[in-house]
């Protein structure tokens, strides 16, 4: 599988467009890594996770191209995660072509909220129409805690991540033959449950949620010291397999540090820090 990284900033980007703390002046003059868009992840061109409002420039970027992705894994609906100004561009009144199928898996409670999301967007949206389902191309599999599903030749097992009840908000394990990754930005913690569910198949990447810097947290998210804490299990526990590695996202200027340092610190922790634009591919 190759793992594109379409954006690894938290809800405010990086940097924090009316900030200029020591963090986001570094930021602006350092540019490069340190520069991060709205977190997303694009899976072999074709599965995307969480359709963020910077994913379509990102893609553009990268030299991606949406129009081709079949699936879409929506953790949650905040604004950082999904944009339904980007899926109501599906509509024919937008003139878009070729596109592709596209399923989208996600919590009941998630799919609500992007159906609220979208009628503000347009009056006349209902996702859960199948009407307007068909004019969009879409098909809704909606997923909870500990469920697995198949999307093409891919299994997705769906983890509850505690970021946000109201939702459902998850995070999500995707196989492909040999290879198995784990993708958990706005991760609360993992449970009971998820640990079990991690410890039946060995990853080769985990990918997880560092919102904040070391003894800087606001909540509903895991700073530096629990991200490292997690990496820690998971390699004491046999969840990563021997090689396998752990990249952090989803970083905002709150107690973190410009994306050398963090590695750095990233580094003697057992993990690695991502960034926009990072390929990841696993070996099998």
């Amino acid at each position: 599988m190759e793992l594109l990284f379409l954006g690894t900033g938290a809800a405010t980007a990086f940097p924090l467009p009316f900030c200029s703390c020591s963090v986001c002046t570094a930021a602006r003059k350092l540019r490069g890594k340190n520069l991060r868009r709205r977190s997303s992840l694009l899976v072999d061109r074709r599965l995307l996770i969480d359709l963020g409002p910077d994913s379509a420039t990102a893609a553009g970027e990268l030299g991606a191209d949406l129009s081709q992705v079949r699936y879409l894994l929506q953790t949650h609906a905040h604004s950082d995660h999904f944009d339904p100004g980007h899926l109501i561009t599906r509509h024919p009144d937008y003139a878009g072509e070729n596109r592709s199928p596209l399923s989208i898996a996600a919590s009941g409670k998630t799919l609500e909220a992007m159906g609220r999301r979208l009628k503000g967007e347009d009056p006349s949206a209902e996702l859960f129409d199948p009407d307007f389902q068909k004019k969009l191309g879409l098909s809704l599999f909606p997923i909870q805690d500990g469920q697995a599903l198949c999307l093409g030749e891919y299994r997705v097992t769906a983890l509850d991540s505690g970021h946000d009840p109201q939702e459902d908000a998850l995070i999500f394990r995707v196989e492909q033959g040999r290879s198995a990754f784990l993708y958990g930005t706005d991760l609360l913690e993992i449970s009971p449950k998820g640990w079990e569910l991690l410890r039946e198949r060995p990853l080769d990447f985990a990918i997880l949620d560092q919102t904040y810097g070391h003894g800087v947290n606001s909540g509903g998210h895991l700073d530096a010291g629990q991200t490292a804490s997690i990496a820690g299990r998971m390699r004491r526990e046999g969840i990563l397999k021997p090689g396998g590695q752990v990249y952090a996202t989803h970083l905002s200027h709150e107690g973190n540090k410009n994306h050398e340092e963090a590695e750095r610190d990233a580094a003697a922790n057992g993990y690695r820090i991502a960034f926009d634009g990072l390929c990841l591919r696993t070996e099998d």
